[in-house]
């Protein structure tokens, strides 16, 4: 498992009431990693390509789709896809997760995980026993299916999510996270440039702009 400090974090509660979310606004442009679907194409492992109108799902790590008939489902063949593109996007699968392909020089790329959580937020406490710390009255597992017990009219109260996004160099179809240690090896000869970039600069990882301008310098 790759381990990695959020580019961005956003916490918050999620009401249902009467079988339908309210003040869900921000969950609701959260949770797909496009701000609406776009007309696009996917490519799978056998090179066969499907057009469609797509996003991605942030919380099931799923593509969505919108049908002749205007309902959303998910891709039929969705442990066969490799890529998808549309609306200006680009994503890769990879280790079962849709990045976002920020930049790129054609040997590496810069990649963006967009990831959102549904449920019973933890942290270890002591004796490594674990703590509940979602602020709740009433609260979901992850492994439950939220939107299923949704649209049947089964839930009802709040639920917390935790929206993050993870910023990761891709290259030959892995993750590397965005450490000097794999600058230097992707980019031994720009590095002592790079290093002089950090040093005076002091870009924020946490921050997206940063990250990117960092990457725009590195394979200029």
């Amino acid at each position: 498992m790759l381990l990695q400090m959020p580019l961005s974090a956003q916490d918050g509660v999620l009401k249902v009431r009467n079988g339908k979310i309210i003040d869900g606004e921000l969950f609701l442009k959260l949770r797909y990693a496009m701000p609406s679907y776009a007309s696009g194409k996917i490519v799978l492992t056998d090179n066969k390509v499907y057009a469609g109108k797509f996003n991605v799902d942030t919380y099931t790590q799923t593509l969505s789709i919108i049908d002749e008939k205007g309902d959303t489902s998910s891709v039929v063949s969705e442990k066969s896809v490799v890529s998808m593109s549309a609306g200006g996007y680009l994503f890769y699968k990879i280790k079962n997760s849709y990045i976002h392909i920020l930049d790129t020089d054609g040997r590496t790329s810069l990649g963006l995980l967009k990831s959102l959580t549904i449920g019973r937020k933890k942290s270890e406490g002591a004796f490594g026993m674990s703590d509940d710390v979602a602020m709740m009255t009433k609260v979901v597992s992850t492994e439950d299916n939220f939107y299923d017990m949704l649209k049947k009219g089964l839930w009802e109260g709040d639920v917390h999510y935790s929206y993050k996004e993870l910023p990761y160099l891709v290259k030959d179809g892995r993750l590397y996270m965005v450490t000097k240690q794999n600058m230097k090896k992707f980019y031994p000869k720009r590095y002592p440039e790079v290093e002089k970039y950090i040093a005076e600069q002091k870009p924020d990882l946490s921050k997206r702009g940063d990250v990117s301008l960092l990457y725009k310098f590195m394979i200029q």
